[in-house]
């Protein structure tokens, strides 16, 4: 986009004295000419503001909406119990059905269905050609039927598809299944991602997105323990130990699902568990949030709080009315490098991910102090435990600064030294290589939500636009998985069984990740610095023009509503009927409306161009 293409869509306000209704007022985008930076004037700005019926509109009285600080932070504890906790389980629940198959193999799947090495990893990789695929039309359907249905039924199919692998009995069944698996699990993750970002505003969706993450860090510990358990049922109803760990785990996914359809909520707006002042505190913070507003906007003047709700409900129906044409949505959505930029950030944390998430009891069981598989799946838990520590302690200083790419890449450093350590640590030291894969996933862990944070925030243009790009950059992110999932196998393991091909091929996703890192957050501080250039231009040539009007008012000289009356006088044959209100009587009220005027072009400005317009700040 022409960055200096700056002025919105015209607006089609209703005649002067025509009483407004919300309900039929629409606003909607004509095809005009968008005037260069250089020549943008105060004449529309003007029009709509002297073509208002001012008196409905200004005389409103808000209903005030702005918390206490003791009231926000008991709404806060009331979300986060009701939707954090829920959506943690059910990711918990999905994560371990994807990779407890590698808890399975500790307890001889490989031997008892009588598969090679190699139809082992093409059933693990296979789970991310349908996890990777459907992301997208998932969203989609989760926009038409709402999370209260879709994340639980989703969930429901995970679980009844991890109990039918614990029956398989071939290795053509076990890829079957697991392809199976990862169709019908694709949406959750995107799905939850996207849900929080209707619930809570940028600067906390980090610590939540964290919590929610969180759940597969703890899924690995708690794996492992469920394996050491499980596995014990061996010969229980001529089932092997490791067909119990996917029967049981899978029922278990069923149950707590089923339990999901009465606690997942659509939106704040539908929210059973909220009352009528809570819808409203939390719609105006996002709706605030979302258009760059101040969350206090109700602790100004009384004109402050008539202009703002002026702002907001023309907003709401521009943003009705409006709808991206296809060819404008693709490129809001594919047509920008960045998003490419971060599906490589992502597959320098996913890669990493599923290789030791998947692998992990298999690499452990190849060192001396993991060699039975008891040892081995309890080796995992102080490193899955630890890692959701320092998530959540990384997200929380992330959401308190308001910054992204700072503890990411810290991350990927914490990544490198570890796969580094793991790579070049001699042979007779075996230790070694157990710390360099728990300090490796200690960057893994937090990396990941800050990573999805960051592009989130970063993606402007609307709820669908939003949408379908999250989908799109977790779904190409997540073939990452794919090829982590073959780093360590038979063919990498080396005659010395020490798996440096696999350390090696990790450190270089992390590398590349690391080199997209620092590009993304180079070009976001370069353009942002650009835009706030040509947003101090663009502000210095308004007030410019407002003392013109200024001068011109004092002087006695009040030209647009002339023109105006006389453009009308033209068109009808007949004098206008003007209403009292129509125009302001004193300069301070008319300045007033002209900024709220500029206020509301910017806004929609935003709306229509999202990450492409001038008023768009990136987050660094």
């Amino acid at each position: 986009m022409d960055s200096n293409n700056l002025t919105p869509p015209a607006i089609n306000l209703p005649p002067p004295g025509e009483k407004k209704n919300s309900s039929k007022t629409s606003l909607t985008a004509t095809p005009t000419p968008r005037p260069e930076a250089s020549t943008v004037t105060l004449t529309d700005v003007e029009k709509n503001a002297n073509t208002l019926d001012v008196h409905d509109s200004c005389n409103h009285k808000p209903t005030n909406c702005t918390p206490s600080a003791a009231e926000l932070k008991r709404l806060q504890r009331k979300i986060d119990m009701r939707i954090v906790p829920m959506c943690s389980a059910l990711y918990l629940l999905c994560f371990l059905c994807r990779q407890n198959i590698g808890n399975a193999k500790t307890y001889h799947m490989t031997t008892s269905l009588g598969i090679s090495m190699e139809t082992y990893q093409f059933a693990l990789t296979v789970f991310f050609f349908g996890y990777s695929t459907f992301d997208i039309p998932c969203n989609l359907m989760m926009r038409k039927l709402g999370p209260k249905i879709w994340l639980p039924t989703i969930t429901v199919m995970s679980g009844i598809v991890t109990a039918c692998m614990g029956l398989v009995q071939s290795g053509g069944a076990l890829i079957a299944v697991r392809l199976l698996l990862g169709i019908v699990e694709c949406g959750l993750f995107p799905g939850v991602a996207t849900m929080i970002t209707m619930w809570y505003v940028k600067k906390e969706a980090q610590f939540r997105q964290a919590l929610f993450f969180c759940a597969a860090s703890m899924a690995g510990a708690f794996a492992g323990l469920l394996a050491i358990g499980l596995a014990k049922m061996d010969g229980t109803g001529g089932y092997e130990g490791w067909r119990w760990i996917l029967i049981i785990e899978g029922i278990l996914t069923v149950v707590v699902a089923c339990g999901a359809f009465f606690v997942v909520q659509n939106s704040p707006a539908t929210a059973s568990f909220l009352n009528d002042r809570d819808r409203l505190i939390i719609t105006h913070r996002l709706r605030n949030d979302e258009y760059g507003l101040s969350d206090n906007i109700y602790e100004d003047t009384p004109e402050k709080q008539k202009d703002d709700e002026y702002i907001h409900e023309k907003l709401e129906l521009f943003r009705i009315d409006f709808s991206h044409s296809k060819s404008k949505l693709l490129k809001l959505v594919f047509g920008k490098w960045h998003i490419y930029a971060h599906i490589m950030v992502f597959y320098g944390i996913s890669a990493p991910l599923y290789s030791i998430s998947l692998c992990l009891p298999s690499i452990l069981n190849q060192l001396p102090i993991g060699d039975t598989p008891t040892m081995a799946n309890l080796l995992t838990i102080p490193i899955y435990v630890t890692a959701c520590i320092i998530s959540l302690v990384q997200a929380f200083m992330s959401d308190r600064t308001g910054k992204r790419a700072p503890f990411i890449f810290t991350s990927y450093i914490v990544m490198f030294v570890g796969f580094l350590i793991s790579l070049v640590r001699p042979a007779n030291l075996p230790g070694l290589a157990y710390a360099g894969v728990f300090i490796a996933a200690c960057g893994i862990y937090p990396a990941f939500p800050g990573m999805i944070t960051w592009c989130s925030n970063n993606i402007g243009g609307g709820d669908k636009v939003r949408a379908i790009s999250m989908a799109f950059h977790i779904g190409m992110g997540s073939f990452g998985g794919a090829m982590g999932a073959n780093f360590y196998s038979n063919k990498t393991k080396g005659s010395d069984g020490l798996y440096r091909v696999g350390h090696a091929l990790n450190l270089a996703f992390v590398c590349a990740g690391l080199i997209c890192v620092l590009l993304l957050s180079w070009s976001y501080r370069t353009v942002n610095k650009k835009r706030e250039a040509q947003r101090v231009i663009l502000k210095a040539k308004f007030e410019e023009e407002i003392a013109e009007k200024k001068r011109s008012w004092e002087a006695g000289e009040r030209t647009v509503g002339g023109e105006k009356k006389e453009e009308e006088q033209s068109r009808t044959g007949q004098a206008p009927v003007v209403d009292a209100d129509e125009e302001p009587k004193d300069w301070e009220t008319k300045e007033r409306y002209l900024r709220r005027e500029f206020e509301l072009k910017r806004e929609m400005d935003l709306v229509e161009h999202g990450g492409e317009s001038v008023w768009f700040v990136y987050t660094l």
